[in-house]
């Protein structure tokens, strides 16, 4: 811009030189390196549970979603409509019309329950799964796991441009010139979701191949920021390349990871080959000798000069210190390049832990170097950090298509990610107690890889899956195949949700296939019979949404009450009531009380704090100062104010 300055400064006329002033700083402010893409107009949802009324958004049912107007007059069985785009007037049937929120609009959703499979009934862990679009499930999880998520992974669609994923609900193909847009204003709206859910520990790890790997690295660049990047891995799943693309036989996918704050890998177990290394042994068991010298990246003494300092070696009594020794020589650590290096200890920690520090004379170089003495764990546990390279029978598709097919047979689900490769990422961004969300389920690949690793080491990993029920194109025309006719394959009975992830779901549990015949083998790598399940409870949710007038008066509350349960843990069996309400709720076996007529609060008080499974208290009532009055002695509680706190975050959300 330089330039254009020295000429702006050339133009004789001072008010229109400090309007072009004014109009080039705007430019300037707006200038955008790194990804720069055409934002495209907000995604419609339809909202099926809420009835049509004077000023609702709708669409027409027969026509787009994404084609919104606004009801100005309901006439009998009439609505008189306007278009939002243009104005223009249309008199239609309210039978014909559907509630539709756009991107932004406030939203209720609540949890409508559809199954259950339940084969731990002694445990009050519980696992969901939602079936919904994504981007109003993410804006429910914030409001309930806000912060709280350990562990996110995600496959989400590839914009291969074969028509696999919708906007708008059509179908996004190679012809379209705004495919690139779509797909990154798609993401961005649910990564910058998915950021607010990790906690500051936690990491996201989304699966990518090269149609959209680059952009998507500079999104995630932009939504966690730079520093947040941990590692682009390449995960071979296809040993022998894909045949059929153009040039070069393509035999891996990305697996991008971005963590919140300071995500600490667990490291993965130590691989065969480096358990060969450990060949000494002393009276502390076995141990290889790893150089005290840095190596590498910031290995220079300008990088890191608290590190340059010298030992003191006498070699006639073999003693080593970092304090200065009558007839000693000086250990420096010297690249080998002949410039001053750094060691990977600081000098306190060279004085503590100097038992387990070795001298050697360097072969060919004469000089002596320092190794620290690096022990293998009695116990064989001693993990590493993973590479950035995976390669494996238990990351390759042919596995995870094999496992898919196994419980559901043939052409259920295109390229469902294999159980090692989830299991794998668990291992290293979970402890045993960790939360995990999966917004992309697909065929449930997530949560099954969790019910495997809690059943090895005894976790209590809790997985919430969220996918919606629609049927691609390719799964529709599989389907076809096997004889299922187009009024089978409505979205409400064989979609993803229902037909894939949920049935997959139970028999992985239950271990028999669709058919009820029992799984065959063990999973991969384990001694874990398919056919004996796993000891793990799922519920299974699809998200509808509430007239937030019916909410504030209070008249859904059954609808919001697996809402409550999923706010207090999802532990224990998810509550319900029927129609006729009761004073108050005391549910210990859910770890939460609800007050519902704020007559009773004595009685609810007395009952709460002869509970002491009761964590979570949630009180119905429109005073603040009411609220607040009787919360003082509930102490260490989480208590929230009903329908305020819900109303509120949705407003916020929105």
């Amino acid at each position: 811009m330089s330039a254009l300055d020295e000429l702006i400064r050339e133009i004789a006329d001072e008010n229109l030189r400090r309007r072009i002033e004014k109009e080039i700083a705007a430019l300037k402010r707006s200038k955008k390196f790194g990804l720069v893409f055409e934002p495209q107009n907000p995604e419609c949802t339809p909202l099926y549970d809420v009835p049509v009324k004077k000023k609702s958004l709708v669409a027409l049912k027969a026509g787009k979603v994404d084609d919104v107007y606004c009801v100005m007059k309901i006439d009998g069985d009439n609505a008189n409509c306007i278009r939002l785009a243009d104005g223009e007037q249309m008199i239609c049937r309210v039978d014909d019309l559907i509630s539709v929120a756009q991107f932004g609009t406030p939203i209720y959703p609540y949890l409508q329950p559809i199954d259950s499979v339940c084969n731990a009934p002694e445990s009050n862990l519980w696992h969901a799964l939602i079936e919904s679009d994504n981007y109003h499930a993410l804006q429910l999880l914030k409001y309930l796991y806000g912060g709280k998520v350990d562990c996110i992974y995600i496959d989400p669609p590839y914009n291969t441009g074969a028509r696999d994923w919708k906007y708008n609900n059509d179908y996004v193909d190679a012809s379209n010139e705004y495919r690139h847009s779509k797909w990154l204003s798609m993401m961005e709206r649910r990564l910058k979701l998915a950021k607010e859910l990790l906690s500051d520990s936690g990491a996201i790890f989304i699966s990518i191949d090269d149609n959209e790997q680059a952009r998507l690295k500079l999104l995630c660049d932009e939504i966690f920021g730079v520093n947040s990047f941990v590692a682009n891995i390449a995960v071979i799943n296809n040993f022998k390349g894909r045949s059929d693309d153009k040039y070069i036989a393509t035999a891996h996918e990305s697996l991008l990871i971005y963590c919140k704050k300071n995500f600490v890998t667990n490291g993965v177990p130590i691989p065969e080959e480096y358990l060969k290394e450990y060949k000494l042994e002393d009276e502390n068991g076995k141990y290889r000798l790893q150089g005290l010298r840095k190596r590498g990246a910031n290995s220079r003494r300008e990088d890191r000069p608290n590190m340059f300092y010298p030992f003191f070696y006498d070699e006639k009594s073999d003693v080593l210190s970092v304090d200065e020794l009558p007839d000693s020589i000086e250990i420096l650590p010297h690249l080998s390049d002949g410039n001053d290096g750094c060691w990977r200890w600081g000098k306190d920690t060279a004085r503590e832990r100097l038992d387990e520090l070795v001298v050697q004379k360097v072969k060919g170089r004469g000089e002596f170097d320092i190794f620290q003495k690096d022990y293998l764990p009695k116990d064989g546990t001693r993990r590493v950090k993973p590479k950035s390279f995976w390669m494996g029978t238990e990351f390759s598709a042919e596995s995870g298509t094999l496992t898919l097919k196994k419980i559901l047979g043939k052409g259920f689900f295109n390229t469902p990610k294999p159980l090692g490769m989830l299991k794998y990422i668990l291992q290293q961004a979970t402890n045993k107690n960790s939360l995990i969300v999966d917004f992309f389920a697909g065929s449930g690949t997530t949560l099954h890889a969790v019910n495997l690793l809690n059943a090895e080491d005894g976790g209590q990993r809790r997985c919430i899956l969220v996918t919606n029920n629609e049927v691609s194109d390719a799964e529709e025309k599989s389907l076809r195949k096997q004889g299922f006719t187009p009024a089978d394959i409505e979205w409400q009975k064989l979609g993803v949700a229902r037909y894939v992830t949920w049935q997959r779901t139970v028999c992985s549990i239950e271990g028999h296939d669709i058919n009820g015949a029992p799984l065959k083998g063990n999973y991969l790598g384990t001694d874990f019979a398919m056919a004996d399940g796993f000891k793990a409870n799922v519920a299974f949710f699809k998200l509808g949404f509430l007239d937030k007038d019916f909410v504030a008066l209070g008249r859904q509350f059954k609808e919001l009450l697996p809402v409550l349960w999923f706010k207090a843990g999802c532990r224990g069996k998810c509550p319900t009531v029927d129609e006729n309400l009761p004073p108050m709720m005391i549910l210990p076996a859910n770890n939460f009380a609800v007050l519902i007529d704020e007559k009773f609060f004595a009685d609810f008080e007395r009952e709460v704090l002869n509970q002491p499974g009761i964590d979570t208290i949630f009180i119905i009532t429109d005073s603040e100062y009411g609220y607040r009055a009787m919360i003082k002695n509930f102490g260490d509680k989480t208590t929230y104010q009903l329908y305020r706190d819900y109303l509120e975050n949705f407003r916020i959300s929105g």
